[in-house]
């Protein structure tokens, strides 16, 4: 169906009809020439409309990737062939998903010469990950005369699904380790520690263990000289993530699952790049999605298929039950690696009595991000009695989570708590550091 919509041009000519009427009315001019005058405008308008070709002259298809990552600007695009013999200039509006993603313009627009083709571009911003159906484009194009537009729409249905933010995979790529960082293709990451695996010898400097020194090679070459080794490959590193309560708040406008989720899939990259096996568990009130240990693409696409449409709920999330799933599972010393967050000090303690089921047998690192809304309380200015009181609160609570996160790491659970902005630079350091000393 196509619907007719006057331009510009028309509604001028109209302007110069009324003004007609005017003249008609101060100098007499008869009514009769103004009449004519309008019904030359409507026959000339129906002309056109008639001289315009159908909108079958165009060809149009929807293309590009459908992963798009969330809370990045992504490329909406389409192809329109123009099958006519005269250049057309269309107008081109996308039907996209309500509230989940930010566009700016909307509308495309351009020239297209005849028997020829051109892509049309829109940018989109998505602010939650999942998969959303984009559906009709509603199309315009320029009469002959110019004097209206004809409207169609085309069904182009295309899902599109919102992952994990990919862009920032690729800028993760770069790992740091002794302070530099190694590129992706530049340098292999290589560590150089207290592993098992030997690597190579060298000449003993000031500070290193006596235990590495090699005594045949040291009588052989008549100075000290050192075995190196390094860390040893193909070790399990699993990633646990919370997607219960804790979890469900914003930070700076994203939600802690999602900084949690990007940080997760950064950490494997991380992970896989330097040798080892990266696993993945979501869990809330009972596990949501276990991916056992591997490497490779196809691992990495998998868990990014699993996590693309995880959601935060407001449930509090059963760690024993998700603990004790784990070590059914997995019989490997393994690096676990837990994002979460717990909103009162008698959930921490409930935590705290069920993590010994992991922490007996694997090294644990429990990855909490800080919580900027009691860190401003804290720094604000008081002005009344509420003021005081909220404040007070916060002071407390912070100073508890305090003492909480030194009890977890005397019981041997490194508990790291950092911004969010920060979360997964230290998350990839804290691996890289347990890494090279081979603590497991």
């Amino acid at each position: 169906m196509i619907i007719l919509t006057v331009t510009n041009r028309f509604i001028l000519l109209i302007g110069a009809g009324i003004t007609l009427l005017i003249g008609a009315y101060f100098f007499g001019i008869s009514l009769i020439i103004f009449i004519i005058y309008n019904l030359l405008c409507l026959s000339l308008l129906i002309l056109d409309y008639f001289l315009t070709p159908d909108s079958d002259i165009f060809q149009i298809e929807r293309i590009g990737d459908e992963k798009l990552s969330i809370y990045e600007k992504e490329k909406i695009s389409f192809t329109v062939h123009n099958k006519g013999h005269k250049k057309e200039y269309l107008e081109l509006k996308d039907e996209m998903p309500n509230f989940h993603f930010i566009c700016k313009d909307k509308i495309m627009k351009g020239y297209i010469l005849p028997n020829d083709k051109k892509i049309f571009q829109y940018e989109v911003e998505p602010k939650k990950r999942g998969a959303f159906t984009f559906e009709n484009l509603h199309v315009r194009y320029e009469s002959r005369l110019k004097l209206c537009m004809k409207q169609f729409k085309v069904s182009l249905n295309k899902e599109y699904k919102v992952y994990p933010n990919l862009k920032n995979l690729h800028k993760y790529r770069m790992a740091i380790c002794h302070n530099r960082r190694y590129q992706n293709g530049q340098k292999a990451l290589k560590m150089l520690g207290n592993g098992t695996s030997f690597e190579s010898l060298r000449e003993y400097v000031s500070g290193d263990e006596y235990r590495k020194i090699n005594w045949k090679a040291t009588a052989r070459e008549h100075k000290p000289i050192v075995n190196q080794y390094e860390p040893e490959k193909n070790q399990h590193v699993h990633i646990l993530i919370d997607t219960g309560r804790p979890m469900s708040y914003s930070i700076r406008g994203q939600k802690k699952l999602d900084i949690a989720i990007n940080t997760a899939l950064i950490l494997s990259d991380i992970v896989n790049q330097n040798g080892d096996k990266s696993a993945l568990m979501a869990f809330n009130t009972s596990v949501q999605n276990m991916i056992m240990a591997n490497k490779g693409v196809g691992h990495r696409n998998k868990m990014m298929e699993a996590l693309y449409h995880i959601q935060p709920t407001k449930d509090t999330a059963n760690y024993e039950e998700a603990f004790y799933y784990l070590k059914r599972k997995e019989r490997h010393r393994s690096l676990v690696f837990i994002f979460t967050d717990f909103d009162t000090i008698e959930e921490a303690e409930d935590m705290m009595k069920v993590l010994p089921i992991l922490s007996k047998t694997n090294i644990v690192a429990l990855i909490l991000m800080e919580n900027e809304s009691l860190e401003k309380l804290v720094d604000k200015k008081v002005d009344n009695d509420e003021d005081i009181f909220k404040k007070g609160v916060a002071i407390e609570f912070l100073e508890e989570r305090k003492k909480m996160i030194a009890k977890l790491n005397k019981k041997g659970v490194l508990c790291i708590e950092c911004p969010a902005e920060k979360i997964a630079i230290t998350t990839i350091n804290k691996y890289l550091q347990i890494k090279n000393r081979m603590y497991f």
